[in-house]
């Protein structure tokens, strides 16, 4: 072999052993993972729902949040259209002898049978007259000096009152008659007592007559002052006991002659 040759077959062995060097050196680099935003967004879990920007993170197993809004904190006051606690759900009446004004003071629970602040009005409970012994008995008495010499037109009529509320008893006013009403209360400290005419029109009663007392003892038509008819015809008539004021006890009776 020449010089020539002995060079090119050195020039190929060096050529090759530094391409081997140099293919070694490559090493395959790992393939780049992706990188988290630099703003710092949390990674998101599969299956949760997407975070809105600005929103606050979710407790495992809460509703979502809508975007912009605000968690509830404790003791907050409840959204619009809430149903608040206690208050009576919609279509749900209002519990017995509750306020309509609940927590605002002046506005008390209604009184039971009419409006608060006065007169209840409405109508007494009628109770048997044995067991109205507190005015039947004085009863007696103030009839004996209002109507004396007459006869019991019909039964006593008695009732347990509240301010303003009333009791009414019937009767045929009589032609040729004259009658006396007398009343008694305990407890009530002004009684009323009216006589009416009783007719099919509606809000049409003519009064007969009135009590002008003041205190718990009431008459129409006492002494020598009886009531007699005008109409030669019967008329069906009734009388109406009122407590004016005070809580209790009435009696009342019809008299005539």
């Amino acid at each position: 072999m020449n010089r020539t040759g002995l060079s090119l077959s050195l020039a190929v062995v060096l050529v090759g052993a530094l391409g081997a060097t140099a293919c070694g050196s490559k090493d395959p680099q790992p393939a780049q993972q992706p990188q988290p935003y630099a703003g710092g967004y949390p990674q998101q879990q599969p299956g949760a729902y997407p975070q809105q920007p600005g929103a606050y993170p979710q407790q495992p197993g809460a509703a979502p949040q809508q975007p912009g809004a605000f968690p509830q904190q404790p003791g907050a006051a409840p959204q619009p259209g809430a149903p608040q606690p206690g208050a009576p759900q919609p279509g749900q009446p209002a519990p017995a002898g509750s306020s309509p004004f609940p927590g605002i003071p002046g506005f008390p629970a209604p009184a039971p049978g009419g409006g608060g602040g006065g007169a209840s009005g409405g109508t007494a409970q009628p109770l048997d007259p044995n067991l109205a012994a507190l005015a039947t008995g004085p009863l007696g008495l103030f009839a004996n000096s209002e109507a004396p010499g007459m006869a019991k037109d019909g039964p006593i009529v008695a009732g347990n009152f509240a301010p303003g509320q009333t009791l009414e008893g019937s009767f045929t006013f009589q032609p040729g008659k004259c009658y006396t009403l007398v009343a008694q209360g305990a407890g009530v400290t002004a009684v009323g007592l009216e006589m009416q005419y009783v007719t099919p029109l509606p809000g049409l009663a003519p009064s007969i007559g009135k009590s002008s007392q003041s205190g718990a003892q009431a008459s129409i038509g006492g002494k020598a002052n009886c009531l007699r008819p005008i109409s030669p015809f019967p008329a069906q008539a009734k009388f109406i006991v009122t407590a004016k004021s005070g809580q209790g006890v009435i009696a009342a009776q019809l008299f005539s002659k």
